[in-house]
Parts: C-alpha cells; sequence; structure tokens
C-alpha cells in the first residue's frame, strides 16, 4: 500500500508535472486532450502489436474481456432507461396538510459578482414556493472579493420578506464553507434542508413534494437524502445550452432514476438535493473535495442513510454558454468523481450496510465509472494490432467489433428517445432538439465527454487541483418576470428566532 501511494506522489514532484503545472489552463486542456487521444490508443497499440506475433491466444482473450465489457455496459444502461419508465411513487401518497408541515429552509450558496446578474430573480424564485411562510426560511450564505451594490438589494429584500436571510461569509472562498455557515444558522430549528447553487429556480411545489419522501408520516420508509430534476432554462442561449439541455434530460428525468431503481440508491447532485436537517448536519461537506456532493453521497451510504431520487422534484438552472466553460466544468466534476472513488470505494465494497445490489451499483458508479472511458480506447487499437499478422483471418472478430461499436453507438439514440418522453415540461416533446443531441453525441458529443473523464485522470496524477468558477448569465424562467455577504447577524438571528416561535 505504501509503495501504491508514494507512485502518484512521485509522478506529482517529477519534472514532468511541474512542466504541465507552469503551463497556462490551455496548455494544460491541450496535454490532457493529446495524451488521452492519441497516448492511450497509441500505447494499447504498442503492447498488443508484439503479442499479436508472440502470443496470439493471450490477445483474444483480451479482445473478448474488453468486447464483452463494453457489451455489458451498454446493456445495464438501457436497463437503467427501461426501469426509469417505471419509477416509483414516494412512500407518502400526498404531502402532510400546512399544519403538519415541518419548518423547511433552502439554502442557497453564491459566489459574487460571478452570480450577480442571477440572483435576485432566483431569491424570488425560492421565496415563490408553496409553502407555509411561517414554516419557510430562504437562507442566502455568499462571499465577495469586495463590495456590491446588490448587497443594498440583498438587505432590502430581507427587511421586505421576514422568511430571507443574507449572510456575508467572512473569509470564505468555497462554496462548502458558504454552506456550512448557512447550516450552521438554520441548525436544529429546521427539519428540512435543501441545496442549491445560486442560478436554481426550484418550481413552486418541489417543498411540498419533497416531504412526501423525507416526512415522518412515511415511517420506516422515509428516506434521509432525496434529489431532484435538474433542467436548463436557457436553452436557446447557444449550441452548447441546447446539448446541455437535452443532456441534463437524458440524466435527471431518466438515467437518475432508473440507475436508483436498479442500484436501490440515488446520489445527491449538489443542487436541488433535499436532505433532513439532521443528516446533513452530522455528515457536514468536506471543503478539501471538487464534488463535495458525491463525497456526502458516498459517506451517507455508508452510514446507511437512504438516498433517492425524484424527477418530478424540479428546479431550472443555466448551463455553460460556450464549449470551454462546459470542458472546465465536466473535467472538475470527473476529477472529483476519481477523488472520491480512490478515497471511498474499499470501505463502500466492504460495508455490510450496503446490500449486494447496493455493492454492485458502487462499483459501477465508483469503480467502472472511471475504468470505462479507458477501456472503450482499446478495441481499436487492439484489432489493427491482430491484423499485422500475414495470412490471419480476423473478419469474425471485425463482426463482433461492428456489434460492440453498434451497441455503444446506440446509448445516445436511446437517450434520446427517452428524454424526449420523460424530460419536464418545456423540454420534452422537442423533437429538433434531441434528434441534434443524438447526431452531435454520435459525431462529437459522446467521445467530447470521455476525453473529460480520461482528461481529469490526468490532471489528478499530474497533481492539478483547481476549482474553475462556471460564468453565469441573467437567463430567466420562461415567463418570469425582469429582477434583477453580512447583512447583519441580528437581522438573522430575529428572523430565525421568529421561526422559531411558529
Amino acid at each position: 500500500m505504501a509503495g501504491s501511494a508514494s507512485h502518484p506522489t512521485r509522478l506529482r514532484s517529477s519534472r514532468l508535472a511541474r512542466w504541465y503545472g507552469a503551463l497556462p489552463r490551455r496548455g494544460q486542456t491541450s496535454v490532457e486532450v493529446v495524451s488521452v487521444l492519441l497516448g492511450a490508443p497509441l500505447v494499447g497499440f504498442l503492447v498488443y502489436a508484439p503479442l499479436a506475433f508472440l502470443a496470439p491466444p493471450v490477445l483474444e482473450v483480451v479482445f473478448w474481456v474488453i468486447w464483452g465489457s463494453l457489451v455489458a455496459t451498454a446493456i445495464l444502461i438501457a436497463m437503467e432507461y427501461a426501469r426509469a419508465n417505471r419509477f416509483p411513487e414516494p412512500p407518502l401518497p400526498e404531502a402532510p396538510g400546512d399544519d403538519q408541515l415541518p419548518a423547511l429552509a433552502t439554502v442557497i450558496a453564491a459566489y459574487l459578482p460571478n452570480e450577480e446578474a442571477t440572483l435576485m430573480d432566483s431569491l424570488r424564485a425560492h421565496l415563490a414556493l408553496d409553502y407555509p411562510h411561517d414554516k419557510h426560511l430562504v437562507v442566502l450564505a455568499y462571499n465577495s472579493p469586495v463590495s456590491l451594490p446588490i448587497e443594498a438589494d440583498l438587505a432590502d429584500l430581507a427587511a421586505a420578506d421576514g422568511r430571507f436571510v443574507s449572510l456575508k461569509v467572512a473569509g470564505s472562498t468555497s462554496k462548502v464553507e458558504n454552506l456550512e455557515a448557512a447550516l450552521a444558522l438554520v441548525g436544529d430549528r429546521v427539519e428540512v434542508v435543501g441545496i442549491f447553487d445560486a442560478d436554481h429556480h426550484p418550481h413552486p411545489t418541489a417543498g411540498r413534494r419533497v416531504l412526501q419522501w423525507l416526512g415522518d408520516g412515511a415511517g420506516e420508509e422515509r428516506f434521509d437524502v432525496v434529489q431532484g430534476q435538474c433542467m436548463i432554462r436557457n436553452v436557446d442561449e447557444s449550441a452548447v445550452t441546447r446539448t446541455v439541455a437535452a443532456e441534463f434530460a437524458t440524466l435527471y428525468a431518466v438515467a437518475h432514476p432508473g440507475r436508483t431503481v436498479v442500484n436501490d440508491f440515488g446520489i445527491f447532485g449538489g443542487s436541488n438535493g433535499w436532505w433532513r436537517a439532521s443528516v446533513i448536519t452530522r455528515l457536514g461537506l468536506d471543503r478539501t473535495r471538487l464534488t463535495e456532493d458525491i463525497d456526502v453521497t458516498a459517506r451517507a451510504l455508508a452510514a446507511g442513510y437512504r438516498l433517492g431520487t425524484d424527477p418530478r422534484i424540479i428546479s431550472s438552472e443555466l448551463a455553460p454558454a460556450t464549449w470551454s466553460a462546459l470542458w472546465r466544468q465536466r473535467v472538475r466534476w470527473s476529477q472529483g468523481w476519481l477523488e472520491v472513488s480512490l478515497a471511498h470505494l474499499p470501505r463502500l465494497m466492504a460495508t455490510s450496510r450496503l446490500s449486494a445490489v447496493q455493492r454492485r451499483g458502487v462499483a459501477l458508479l465508483f469503480g467502472w465509472r472511471i475504468l470505462h472511458p479507458w477501456i472503450a480506447t482499446q478495441m481499436l487499437p487492439l484489432v489493427l494490432a491482430m491484423s499485422l499478422v500475414p495470412g490471419r483471418d480476423i473478419s469474425w472478430l471485425l463482426l463482433f467489433f461492428l456489434v460492440s461499436s453498434i451497441g455503444v453507438n446506440g446509448i445516445p439514440i436511446l437517450q434520446a428517445i427517452a428524454g424526449h418522453r420523460l424530460a419536464p415540461p418545456g423540454i420534452a416533446g422537442r423533437t429538433g432538439l434531441f434528434t441534434r443531441f443524438a447526431l452531435i453525441s454520435l459525431v462529437f458529443y459522446a467521445e467530447y465527454r470521455a476525453v473529460a473523464n480520461r482528461g481529469a485522470v490526468v490532471r489528478h496524477l499530474l497533481g492539478a487541483s483547481t476549482w474553475d468558477v462556471t460564468a453565469r448569465t441573467g437567463a430567466r424562467s420562461p415567463g418570469a418576470p425582469a429582477e434583477r455577504r453580512t447583512t447583519g447577524s441580528r437581522l438573522a438571528g430575529a428572523q430565525v428566532a421568529a421561526l422559531e416561535a411558529s
């Protein structure tokens, strides 16, 4: 173990890592893309070519292992999509009446001025939740390197609406520090906490729907966490946002619900995730992680908590509008998944708190998810190496190679069909949007995402770990009206006291 742990340390202190770390961000991206697009297949070919002459049976075994893994992965994905059509209802058939609803808080983490353009609209969307005013808090926890005019607007909103608390987090440099401050403020004063990024607009029905999963009336069937569906609001801003809008529909309306049924657990996605307050307070968030949401998901699973998914708990958000911004976001996500997998996979596989079905899901999400993009690069160099041997007939291998290619490339088509049917209103039924998504995935986007996954591994091995802030625009929900850290602790305390008194 000590030897394996020292290897990445040596690599990160190597001359190669120092050269890579001195490059600008675009230069690092170029290294990542070239190394995974060309390096992985080339290394594979250089290994397979000698084996094609020296040990042909070994190479055939490798071929069938790779082929079987690709086909099995395609089948598992298809199973998830099939199960999404039969997604179960929450334990409670309806939310409790107003007099029985527990106190609820939605907390928003923001970095200003990056999210200044959309923040006020987002706060008004939170305040528009259909939930009793005396049982609802909206807490904005934000950090900013400078004082901004919007802070006066935040103070005015707090004075006008007793449900709203504005909290400037002194010394904060991260989303997690902001969330920690917000969770400390609400403490045990509420029973349910929804966590959101600053660009999110939760649907008015979200709070009541959440209680059908987390409410006391569900008894032993009660969940500890439920992740809602995130849909894209700025769909038509650019080619990138149209692509991500369709992709999110295939993820949140189809893949995540289906995977929850197949694996018997969901994941907290960082925003529009709702927790029993005592659980998230007990677990806390790890500010050292690039994806604190996946980290706390893993720790919640290890602790035996129940994590659900409900695509009918809807919140809209903004997608990155350029390919470069999307790339930085996806590489960070992928690197965060890798960090969490390395930290938690062994413990999750060993714990007795998980069933065999759940451990299989853990192995797929935290293990195979990292390996699969690399294994997928090996089929072509393997077949090319086998074709080097004079007189060898590989036509039958080419047939199976074609079958695996159809299976892998058929996934985007299946995604588009399912997303077209199950996406939320405003996205569902947009034939052109999903047709375009299928085509661009076949031509470019599926490999774009796979390269981001593999590039994240390169960044991790070379010791690069930066949080790239996703630039925000001010796109509003369809039909929404145009609306445009230190609001004092005394005001926040008075508002929380009022909630306690209720």
